[in-house]
């Protein structure tokens, strides 16, 4: 984020009274709230929560310890709670060093541990008191030194207020699993700021995370306090990491937005302990380069990269070109950095990248979205940065939205039962191929476990005594679901399933619980149908699997679930009487149970419909397909009804016509909308026959003699 400088604002003395009054109060409640947590840096200096120690099997890992000179019978344990599993060290060496105070011992880890993450515990006597420490989630052993690090990078979670997307995020890593995970800068958004610390410590440093976290500062890290909590509560604002052929070297850019020179110092003193053919990675906040995307130029000519730089850097060029003298001599293969609140990619000199990731909780610009990065790094320095929709990386954005993968474990997963179940959903627009782990009663053989609906192609079992671990990774495409059970359980029980149906704003929201305690629930559907106010039903409309509430924010996550609730807002559309509706839940076996209903949408209301005719009765109508005579009258349900009289008819050979309706209406068929009590009245007038005219006899005896004599004339003439 852009520094600004402070416009000037005159104010009075009592209002700057006030000002300075309320900052010291708000720094001296959080200072006491803060130092209620428990402080990871003391008297465990290393490994750290925020920079763990990384080892193999067989392997030794450092430890740093404040403690006197006159500790004995010292002892280290690593647990997971995980896996519920813990490891006596019994080989390790130390030594104390009078001028630090600090004792830094070497520990080898056993041969039979399971790869994962642990938390460190120690213990020492001195002056005939025992003393015990814990630092969770401060070492991570793999099986052997990985040919590729899969490393996920997020940013800028500026806690308090990122904690649900940091929360949401770890639960979602937890499944990818990638070797490591890491935050480059503005941890939390302020450093006084107690509930940031307690997040901290709630959220990644004693949580559920199963990935190692590196964790160094930004500019807000330092804010209020010059970074004093963050050094406190979480570790020193630069270090070095180093794990096989790969090495990570963290540097602070302090408020400023770049690296001072005795930083750089450092830095090159570190890399020239490094391997040639080894793996370099720099982490800062600030990124070196603020647009471009191929960028070819030299250290030695700093000037010409002017309009490259990110503004803290262009400003301090001298400092710019040191740290790229650093990159392009000793080849750092990848430089990962925050700050700006958007996604910047550069290739620098065709090698060289440089990936800034846009926040994981602080404030999102428009088009940017809460995300994480993930890229693939080779033992030989090869660099691939993964994106979605078959991006590239410089198609920003193409980093990983926060909040699109979902899962559960069910019924359980902590070796209590003989099944355990998994659904995934994959909403990202990339395909995942995450680590599977389930931990089941190892009671029986493993050979009595059965996978549904079909086993993966690869996995491992671990003998966890009286439980089984079982991993394995499978390809999740783009855009789709996956399910798989491992069980021992020859189950024939139907799911149990309960549902609560509320009307709500627009619509019915239905809520459902549905738990199995055999296998697990699969999924949840519904069918309904709509009854509308006319009698007429739709068809029937279908939804085969309604998502879970999965519980992954900054109160809790959970991974398993005994109980499944379900909600669905279901729009209703106008003139709707009632839904009837089906709620089926099936387990992980294809056992199904239902739930079915009715839900009446709208109270039936019923109106008093009175028909006649005038002047005659017993007039034959049809309304709405049946036929009715007058005088009509009954109660019906509100709603609209066709009537269509005929146009004419003969009663009494007396011919009526069809002349209107009491309420001016002129037409014979017409639609009625009845929502009130209604009477009508059907006119009809006689028609009156036509009346001949009388001729009296004697006219026409006269005209028939005139006839006869006109004609008896003409024949005399033509004789």
């Amino acid at each position: 984020m852009k520094i600004m400088s402070n416009p000037t604002i005159k104010v009075n003395n009592r209002f700057c009274i006030f000002i300075v009054a309320t900052i010291f109060f708000i720094n001296l409640f959080s200072f006491f709230a803060v130092s209620q947590r428990t402080i990871a840096t003391d008297p465990i200096k290393y490994p750290l929560p925020s920079l763990p120690a990384l080892c193999v099997l067989n392997g030794l890992f450092k430890v740093v310890v404040k403690a006197p000179s006159s500790a004995t019978n010292w002892a280290f344990t690593i647990y997971s709670n995980t896996y519920g599993l813990k490891y006596d060290i019994s080989y390790f060496v130390g030594s104390y060093n009078s001028s630090s105070g600090l004792w830094s011992f070497y520990l080898k880890v056993p041969s039979n541990i399971i790869p994962g993450l642990y938390s460190l515990k120690l213990s020492y006597t001195s002056g005939g008191i025992n003393y015990s420490y814990k630092q969770p989630n401060s070492v991570y052993v793999f099986e052997d030194y990985p040919k590729n690090l899969l490393i996920a990078h997020l940013s800028d979670t500026h806690l308090p207020y990122g904690a649900d997307v940091i929360a949401r995020a770890i639960y979602e890593l937890n499944l990818i699993k990638p070797s490591i995970l890491i935050i480059t800068g503005d941890f939390v958004d302020i450093g006084v700021i107690a509930s940031a610390w307690d997040y901290a410590w709630s959220i990644v440093f004693n949580g559920s995370s199963k990935i190692p976290i590196l964790v160094l500062p930004g500019n807000h890290d330092h804010s209020g306090d010059d970074a004093a909590n963050y050094q406190k509560y979480c570790g020193p604002l630069y270090y070095n990491l180093s794990f096989g052929k790969f090495h990570f070297i963290a540097m602070d850019t302090r408020e400023l937005g770049y690296v001072d020179i005795d930083q750089l110092k450092w830095a090159e003193s570190v890399l020239k302990n490094i391997n040639v053919d080894d793996v370099k990675i720099f982490l800062i906040h600030h990124p070196i380069f603020g647009t471009g995307f191929s960028i070819t130029g030299s250290w030695q000519n700093i000037n010409a990269l002017v309009n490259y730089l990110y503004y803290t850097w262009a400003s301090n060029t001298p400092i710019a070109a040191e740290f790229l003298r650093l990159v392009e001599q000793y080849n750092v293969r990848l430089v990962l950095a925050g700050h700006i609140h958007r996604e910047q990619f550069n290739i620098y000199n065709g090698k060289h990248i440089f990936e800034t990731i846009s926040p994981a909780g602080g404030s999102l610009p428009v088009g940017v979205y809460w995300s994480f990065r993930l890229i693939n790094v080779s033992d030989s320095g090869d660099v691939n940065i993964l994106t979605i929709g078959g991006k590239t990386p410089q198609d920003s954005p193409s980093a990983y939205p926060i909040g699109m993968l979902s899962y559960y474990y069910t019924p359980r997963n902590d070796g209590s039962t003989r099944a355990s179940s998994i659904k995934i959903y994959n909403n990202l627009e990339a395909s995942i191929n995450p680590l599977i782990e389930f931990i089941v009663n190892g009671s029986i053989p493993f050979n009595k476990y059965n996978f549904y609906p079909y086993p993966p192609s690869n996995y491992r079992v671990f003998d966890l005594g009286g439980r089984y671990l079982v991993q394995f990774r499978v390809n999740i495409p783009a855009k789709t679901s996956y399910y798989i059970t491992l069980t021992s359980i020859n189950d024939t029980i139907p799911p149990k399933i309960y549902a609560n149906v509320v009307k709500g704003d627009g619509g019915l929201i239905f809520y459902v619980n549905a738990t199995d305690d055999s296998v697990g629930i699969k999924c949840v559907g519904l069918k309904y149908q709509f009854t509308f106010s006319n009698g007429s039903k739709s068809v029937w409309y279908s939804i085969d699997d309604i998502p879970p509430k999965i519980i992954a924010d900054k109160t809790l996550t959970l991974y398993s679930y005994d109980l499944l609730k379900y909600e669905y807002k279901l729009s209703i559309p106008s003139n709707v009487l009632n839904i009837t509706y089906s709620i089926i839940a099936e387990d992980f076996i294809g056992n199904i149970n239902y739930v079915n209903g009715t839900f009446a949408y709208i109270t039936p209301k019923y109106y008093t419909l009175t028909i006649d005719s005038s002047p005659i009765s017993g007039i034959q109508f049809t309304m709405a397909g049946s036929s009715y005579t007058t005088k009509f009258s009954s109660s019906l349900l509100s709603g609209n009804y066709t009537v269509n009289f005929p146009s004419e008819v003969v009663v009494g050979g007396v011919k009526y016509v069809f002349s209107g309706w009491s309420d001016g209406f002129t037409g014979s068929t017409r639609t009625i909308l009845l929502n009130s009590d209604l009477t009508l009245t059907v006119y009809y007038k006689a028609e009156t026959p036509t009346q001949m005219v009388s001729i009296p006899s004697w006219i026409y005896i006269v005209i028939s003699i005139i006839v006869i004599v006109a004609i008896i004339m003409i024949i005399l003439r033509f004789r």
